[in-house]
């Protein structure tokens, strides 16, 4: 394993080691938010706010397809990297061979079941009749191309299992810019509308997939299958299959959760949901080094648990912790400097849509550091493999979003938007810790978790 550095995470002081590895990811994140506000600009501009209306009215059923591929390819990668932390040489490779084979195969399988669907989602959930037509063009294109987005996530994330996650970013940052290239592109120049921008993130997604896998073949060989490690048995599929399904159910349970707030967002009309589209963007950059600092996390767990190194795993706990906070607090105050101008790029001409967008930023951006907090409780549980409290978490945070869309948003109107995510952040944190807390009195009692 000299070609993975896998003992990247599993020597020296956790909060640099956690830190460096992040840092990557951060830059991914930044660079997908930087996307984002590139196409919620390219769109309003040259299609107006109907078009970034419905690009927002999609978004929550696009994130819960994408957020189960998400979860699904980050349960595969848990076991590998656990695998690679206890330098399994066999199980590394079976594990490589079972999570690309279930990849393909449930992508496969999600948007044969999801492309009928999709229409009639869209109109349970409130969809405005003025939005829904490039609002399902948008959607469907979208999900059809889940099937290049999950290989792609798991080729990625073969990669982090190796402790390397500087070279998924050079490959996202080509994937990133082709898809800003293609948005001008598509929509700008061809005139092609919202179909456009959802072509140009499929293709986006596509190239970044090829570079990924050829990057993989030239350089991690040793990680990859051999022809006998394709003959998968039951026992891999059921391990990674629980695991992933798991993860990938935790997202979904959260994005279900967003479904039912997008409905009652649409319900407040096509100006309401164009602001919240583009605060959404705003909200990205506060819990952009967040998610980044997560992900680091769960494959420094992961890496850690597998060499036996608990007290590792410990003392990165405590300083991401203390390092999510300080990043929650530093974006909550930029957010009182930067939210609005930056807002503004994408809500022209609209003075409504600007200053309900501009609320929503400072309501969820002086909260967020309660997310910073609850990712890393979660993430460090999910490197552990740990099940129930990420799954409960998630249904905590499903129910602060059922009563919101149900309770707070039809008794308080934008406001009640505005208070979804810091209820839901606060109420999914408490499952978490408690169970870590049982959890290390187990460890310190001699007892297998």
């Amino acid at each position: 394993m000299s070609e993975s550095n896998s003992a990247v995470l599993t020597t020296g002081n956790p909060a640099k080691r956690i830190i460096a590895f992040s840092l990557p990811l951060l830059a991914m994140e930044l660079l997908n938010i930087s996307y984002t506000m590139v196409d919620a600009f390219v769109v309003g501009r040259w299609v107006g706010i109907n078009g970034l209306a419905a690009v927002g009215a999609s978004y929550n059923l696009i994130c819960f397809v994408w957020g189960f591929i998400f979860g699904l390819t980050g349960g595969f990668a848990v076991i590998l990297t656990q695998r690679i932390g206890a330098g399994d040489e066999q199980g590394i490779k079976r594990s490589a061979a079972a999570g690309i084979f279930l990849s393909l195969i449930v992508s496969v399988i999600s948007v044969i079941i999801l492309l009928p669907l999709t229409p009639i989602i869209l109109t349970l959930i409130n969809t405005p009749p003025e939005i829904m037509k490039d609002t399902s063009y948008y959607a469907m294109i979208t999900i059809s191309g889940s099937i290049v987005f999950m290989l792609s996530n798991m080729f990625a994330s073969i990669i982090y299992a190796a402790g390397d996650s500087v070279n998924p970013l050079v490959f996202f940052t080509a994937g990133t810019v082709c898809n800003i290239i293609f948005d001008i592109l598509f929509v700008a120049v061809f005139s092609w509308g919202i179909p456009g921008a959802a072509a140009a993130t499929v293709l986006s997604q596509l190239i970044a997939a090829i570079l990924t896998l050829i990057f993989l073949l030239k350089r991690f060989r040793s990680v990859l299958p051999s022809r006998k490690d394709w003959k998968i048995e039951w026992k891999e599929i059921k391990i990674h299959l629980s695991l992933g399904i798991t993860m990938g159910l935790q997202r979904c349970i959260v994005e279900f959760g967003n479904i039912l707030i997008q409905a009652a967002i649409n319900s407040l009309g096509a100006v309401t949901i164009a602001a919240v589209s583009a605060a959404q963007r705003i909200r990205g950059l506060n819990m952009m080094p967040l998610f980044a600092l997560s992900r680091a996390m769960t494959t420094y767990t992961a890496q850690n648990y597998g060499a036996g190194k608990m007290d590792r795993v410990y003392k990165g706990l405590f300083q991401s912790c203390l390092v999510a906070l300080g990043l929650g607090v530093f974006m909550a105050v930029l957010n009182q400097f930067t939210g609005r101008p930056i807002v503004s790029l994408f809500l022209t001409d609209n003075s409504e849509a600007l200053s309900l967008a501009t609320r929503y930023i400072l309501i969820t951006g002086y909260s967020v550091f309660l997310l910073g907090v609850m990712l890393v409780f979660r993430s460090v549980l999910q490197g552990l493999g740990k099940k129930s409290a990420p799954i409960i978490c998630s249904v905590m945070e499903t129910a602060m979003s059922i009563l919101a869309a149900f309770v707070l948003i039809p008794l308080l109107g934008f406001l009640g938007v505005c208070l979804v995510n810091p209820l839901s952040w606060l109420a999914s944190g408490i499952p978490l810790y408690i169970a870590f807390g049982v959890l290390r009195k187990k460890l310190n009692a001699g007892k297998e978790i």
